[in-house]
């Protein structure tokens, strides 16, 4: 990693006296110029390759660089007509520190400096701000000027993660099949209802079963009935027999 990184270095260093870069430190741009040295002590020394290596016109204005760190650009392998589209896909055209962009709600889609190119944000917090699938993992590395901010990232934003709005699939026609409604169960009937039907339906309070059958409360009655005769006519009896005896006496 030092040979790299020493190696990365005498790069720069050349490519800080080609004609290129003279025209990129030039008064024109200053604080491309100071982003540039901040990015050099974050070690950061490939993307500062990269930027010297793109039309110092792109970045005239306000700018945003997330840069994936000598490590991660090490692993790929960039043709040298793609390095300008790399570097604008790598950026957004207004200078944002991580302050700003922790304000950036999840599900946002951010248009970077490439034609057509968008990224996504998650943020999860200051530990866990992802665009697409890459993290933010050394926020505010430039912060001296007030036209360029950059930011270090743990990977490297590809032309085939390119977020776009797909179309909204058309309504069905009307010849889809249409899926009936279930009949809803009818509506439970009033309390009032339920309370006189269940009225109704209770069986009436059973009379007090008598101890004496019908044939025998008939015979009942008639020894009643005969017994009252018999006591009349003993009554008559006795009277008349007590008048009779009275008369005699006198």
């Amino acid at each position: 990693m030092a040979t790299f990184r020493a190696l990365f270095i005498l790069l720069v260093a050349l490519n800080s006296h080609s004609p290129a870069t003279a025209q990129s430190n030039s008064p024109r741009n200053p604080h491309l110029l100071t982003a540039i040295e901040e990015m050099k002590q974050a070690d950061y020394f490939s993307f500062v390759m990269l930027i010297n290596m793109s039309p110092p016109v792109l970045f005239e204005g306000n700018l945003t660089f997330f840069m994936p760190d000598d490590g991660m650009l090490s692993r790929i392998v960039l043709p040298t007509n793609d390095v300008s589209h790399f570097v604008l896909r790598h950026s957004i055209p207004k200078p944002l520190l991580f302050d700003y962009l922790e304000h950036i709600p999840t599900g946002s889609l951010i248009p970077t400096s490439a034609p057509g190119y968008l990224v996504r944000i998650d943020n999860k917090g200051c530990r866990s701000y992802f665009l697409d699938d890459v993290r933010i993992t050394k926020p505010n590395v430039c912060v001296a000027g007030s036209s360029i901010r950059c930011h270090g990232i743990d990977g490297v934003l590809l032309p085939v993660t390119n977020v776009t709005e797909s179309p909204s699939p058309p309504c069905p026609g009307n010849t889809a099949a249409v899926t009936a409604m279930p009949t809803p169960p009818p509506p439970p009937p009033p309390a009032s209802d339920v309370i006189q039907s269940l009225s109704s339906a209770s069986p009436a309070p059973a009379t007090a079963a008598s101890p004496f059958s019908p044939r025998e409360k008939s015979a009942s009655s008639r020894r009643l009935g005969a017994k009252g005769l018999v006591n009349s006519l003993l009554s008559g009896i006795i009277i008349s027999a007590m008048m009779e005896s009275r008369r005699n006496v006198l």
